[in-house]
């Protein structure tokens, strides 16, 4: 329902934004003459979409391709094509075609990719998928927007209120029991704050009720046992090298039925340890103690990632220093994982290429034209050939 209701607003946001078509008048380089940009759809983009938010995301980029002039095709996660394909009627008032769903697994999607009937793509999903994504569209010059997931850090400093920070962080680590692309997976805590912040994290995170979300719960299954299987390794492995776990790092045993696995914190984590350089993508919360903010940014920024990065602090000379520093696409201060339509979503590094959302999300998905109109036709001096006493002003003076 939070998924949905999020569906119409980005909807007008891009019908209100494509009618202000961005072009431009630049300032003339020659007198007489009218130089101007437009913008030009491409003519039919792909969007190839994660299990997570499955509606949601898939408005952020067909919203923006449909209002600059292309037709979309869809290719869902294979997880969550039913409720994709249930959507879909909300297309049906357009004409025929200009919204298409083909569900499949990766090699429908590079099929829609190598196609030379589509010509701009839109790809959400981890890593090692968008690197595959990103290789096939520049064999074939093909513009595309890749978000590729990350391991964002958090940081917590001696001067934010523990409890803010702590109820931001369950909700920034187990939202959607961690599997956001903009989770908070890795933690960094000031030293002087670390144990009360741990103890208040860890007394919070119990709260949390599991469950398959038909009831009253925070906490729900991962999406496969493949998924599951890959966040229990690397807390196993984070443990075996020194870890300790605070809370969960267990199957629950009243939800051994489908792939749930409880919401953990560890401490004692170094940065060193496995699971601070990969995408968990699952309900866990590793946490580093930390001297000062310096270090603290250094160890955020030891990552192949750099999508989001978020602080928990009430001097502006550290939230400030901390949105200069962090080497990602987006910063959140106080206020962890919120976006906005007319701001850009995107990462730094492995994290992605290109923008979704804002205009720069509008613009993935045209290709500008520049357009130079002199509306009184003149022999210009600068064209050929030049004459002689122009091009070579001493040439009498040599043929002497």
């Amino acid at each position: 329902m939070g998924e949905l209701a999020n569906v119409a607003p980005i909807f007008r946001y891009y019908a209100e934004l494509a009618r202000d078509d961005g072009g431009h008048v630049a300032g003339t380089t020659q007198i007489g003459s009218f130089q101007y940009a437009k913008y030009f759809p491409y003519g039919v983009s792909v969007h190839i979409m994660p299990f997570n938010f499955p509606i949601l995301l898939m408005c952020w980029t067909v919203a923006a391709s449909l209002a600059a002039g292309n037709a979309v095709i869809v290719k869902p996660a294979e997880a969550t094509s039913l409720c994709t394909l249930k959507f879909m009627e909300h297309f049906r008032a357009l004409p025929p075609g200009l919204v298409s769903c083909v569900t499949g697994g990766g090699e429908t999607a590079q099929a829609l990719i190598q196609s030379p009937d589509t010509h701009v793509v839109a790809f959400t999903g981890g890593v090692e998928t968008g690197r595959r994504v990103n290789v096939a569209c520049a064999e074939l010059m093909k513009p595309c927007v890749i978000e590729a997931g990350g391991n964002d850090p958090m940081i917590v400093m001696e001067s934010a209120p523990l409890d803010v920070a702590a109820s931001g962080a369950v909700t920034a680590a187990f939202h959607l029991s961690g599997q956001i692309c903009t989770s908070a997976e890795r933690f960094f805590v000031h030293e002087k704050i670390h144990d009360d912040f741990v103890a208040e994290f860890v007394r919070r995170t119990k709260m949390l009720r599991i469950g398959n979300g038909l009831g009253r719960t925070e906490i729900g299954p991962l999406v496969s046992e493949v998924a599951r299987a890959k966040v229990m390794r690397l807390v196993d492995e984070a443990v075996a090298q020194g870890a300790r776990v605070a809370c969960g790092g267990r199957i629950p045993a009243d939800h051994n039925t489908g792939w749930f696995y409880e919401p953990t914190i560890l401490t004692g984590v170094t940065p060193e340890m496995t699971i601070m350089q990969s995408e968990v993508f699952g309900p866990v919360a590793p946490i580093c103690k930390v001297r000062d903010l310096d270090e603290a940014l250094a160890l955020a920024n030891r990552s192949r990632f750099g999508l989001g990065a978020s602080i928990f602090t009430t001097r502006l000379d550290e939230a400030m220093e901390a949105a200069e520093r962090f080497e990602s696409g987006m910063v959140w201060v106080n206020n962890p994982l919120i976006d906005n339509d007319a701001l850009p979503f995107g990462g730094w590094k492995l994290s992605g290429v290109g923008r979704e959302l804002g205009r720069l999300g509008l613009n993935a998905f045209r290709q500008a034209k520049m357009v130079i109109v002199d509306h009184q036709p003149t022999i210009q001096s600068w064209w050929y050939p030049y004459p002689d006493d122009v091009f070579h002003p001493d040439a009498a003076k040599f043929s002497k």
